[in-house]
């Protein structure tokens, strides 16, 4: 089954790699920030949902994200208002 994660956060400025980075959270609080180029951006823009089978840090790499790394888990109440 896939686990749905929020795009709620798309950098404005670029890493030296002239990546963006994303910050995503999923329903129960797991979070992951990844970099994107501009067609990722296109794809997964802030408010979007990302579906990913497996672990996370492996299905983000597959939709092209890089770089992609666990974040502390969001609180529930935090997780809660992305979510509603």
């Amino acid at each position: 089954m896939a686990k749905q994660f929020k795009v709620v956060a798309v950098t404005s400025s670029r890493n030296s790699f002239g990546l963006l980075g994303f910050v995503m959270v999923a329903r129960d609080g797991e979070a992951v920030q990844a970099a994107g180029n501009d067609i990722v951006a296109g794809e997964y823009p802030r408010g979007s949902i990302v579906s990913l089978r497996g672990d996370a840090l492996d299905g983000l790499t597959d939709l092209g994200f890089e770089i992609p790394e666990y974040l502390p888990e969001c609180p529930p109440r935090v997780a809660a208002k992305v979510w509603a």
